[in-house]
């Protein structure tokens, strides 16, 4: 099986060895992570899981199931639920080798293989397959539903086929994070496009919808009935609209940019208003914050209409929570030179996979897999805007974009000459798109503001 995966060549091969080992060697010299907010958050409810308790809220939260479960499950077989990095870090290298095979569907060999690099040496992918977030793995399930869906779109034989596996793979994304629920419409759109009156089409669809629903639905029964309320995998939209919905400024969580300790936390939240509802009663809670929040929107629109590209450019920073990482030394030995090397080396990657990938979706973009793409980048953006931003938001989305960076690195030689007719297009994106990603550029230094 896994020779069927791997790429022929032998450099990939070595280069794919080489990208796990640096996955894999942090892990090894640095066994005691400290594990931040969220981490901490999954290692508890994976420790509720164990006992008995069935998935429990945290904090008020409700979050979707999919990663929780599988951190106890490290926990129960190996008495250590951080042991999922390790099996992240060896996730990534099947998730190298796919998108080694979708930048092949998109264009050849050339393109797979640099889709492949610069997802094996991304520091952010990198950093996350290290971490306790649910991004390494929610990412990969991802661009496997999209291989499957392009399958299934572009090749007739079991066709219906990918499309049942592709139901599935969008049904699990909705159990690793609940944004993915509202996604499965923009699949559905895609495998209407340009075939808007093939009976297969919308055979697909229903199949697509079928198997979403019967993967999420048994987790939607369990929980909607131990929690008194209907839901389909997490109730944590109140609790995002209180963050980005207040008196005080958006959150975001990243270096230079919003409060990162508790006391600062505190501080930065006393002129808000106070988060309503009980947190023994999440439901409730969720209902609550979410209509205080709709009203504070209505009460201030005009600051909430100034926070929509605030939250935008906190979403697109080039920066990652590796920034953070690496600012905060839990990387213990490593000489200030390496440290800084990897801020601007991780700011290049991610400056290069927005610019180059969305610069390549404009200008290859004909298909129904650019028209999922793009849905599926705008909806997030979107989703954005009305909440609160953080990078890591946009990690998941990373891998999407670099397969279109790959196509623009093997035809960098043509490019102009492929942009014809979409010249305008390409103009209008950039300039919208890069003064986003500036935005935040100077938080990185300690010595910098950012404008």
């Amino acid at each position: 099986m896994l020779q069927k995966i791997l790429p022929k060549d032998k450099k990939l091969r070595i280069l794919i060895a080489l990208a796990f080992l640096i996955r894999i060697i942090p892990l090894i010299l640095w066994l005691e992570w400290p594990c931040v907010r969220d981490e901490c958050t999954y290692l508890r409810l994976s420790e509720r899981l164990l006992s008995g308790d069935g998935m429990t809220a945290s904090n008020g939260w409700i979050w979707a199931p999919g990663y929780p479960f599988l951190v106890s499950l490290h926990q129960n077989l190996t008495g250590y639920g951080a042991g999922i990095k390790t099996t992240q870090s060896i996730i990534s290298i099947g998730v190298m080798c796919l998108m080694y095979h979708m930048g092949k569907r998109i264009s050849g060999e050339k393109v797979g293989k640099w889709a492949l690099i610069l997802y094996a040496f991304s520091p952010t992918q990198i950093f996350f397959a290290q971490s306790l977030w649910s991004e390494c793995l929610y990412g990969g399930f991802l661009l496997l539903a999209l291989y499957f869906f392009d399958r299934s779109a572009e090749e007739k034989e079991k066709a219906l086929k990918y499309a049942m596996i592709t139901g599935s793979l969008v049904g699990i994304c909705v159990l690793f994070r609940g944004v993915a629920t509202y996604m499965v419409p923009i699949f559905c759109f895609a495998f209407w496009w340009k075939r808007w009156f093939e009976k297969q089409a919308y055979q697909k669809i229903g199949l697509l919808l079928l198997m979403a629903i019967l993967t999420v639905a048994p987790y939607s029964y369990y929980s909607s009935k131990k929690f008194g309320s209907f839901m389909i995998s997490d109730r944590t939209l109140g609790q995002m609209m209180w963050l980005g919905n207040n008196d005080f400024e958006s959150v975001a969580f990243d270096w230079g940019n919003g409060p990162l300790s508790g006391k600062a936390f505190k501080r930065h939240i006393k002129d808000g208003r106070e988060p309503c509802g009980k947190k023994s009663e999440p439901v409730l809670r969720d209902k609550c914050q979410t209509q205080a929040g709709i009203e504070w929107i209505k009460d201030n629109p005009e600051e909430f209409a100034e926070r929509v590209p605030l939250r935008i450019a906190q979403m697109l920073n080039p920066h990652s929570f590796l920034t953070r990482h690496i600012r905060w030394g839990y990387w213990l030995g490593i000489p200030r030179v390496i440290d800084e090397s990897l801020v601007l080396i991780n700011v290049f990657w991610n400056l290069m996979v927005m610019w180059g990938g969305t610069l390549g979706l404009i200008v290859y973009g004909r298909k129904a897999r650019e028209i999922l793409i793009g849905g599926i980048l705008v909806y997030h953006i979107a989703a954005i805007s009305l909440l609160a931003g953080l990078t890591r938001y946009r990690v998941p989305l990373e891998p999407l974009l670099m397969l279109y960076l790959a196509w623009v690195i093997s035809r960098r030689k043509d490019l102009w000459s492929d942009m014809k007719g979409r010249k305008t297009f390409v103009i209008l994106g950039m300039s919208i798109l890069i003064p986003f990603t500036l935005w935040f550029l100077p938080t990185g230094w300690v010595w910098w503001r950012h404008w």
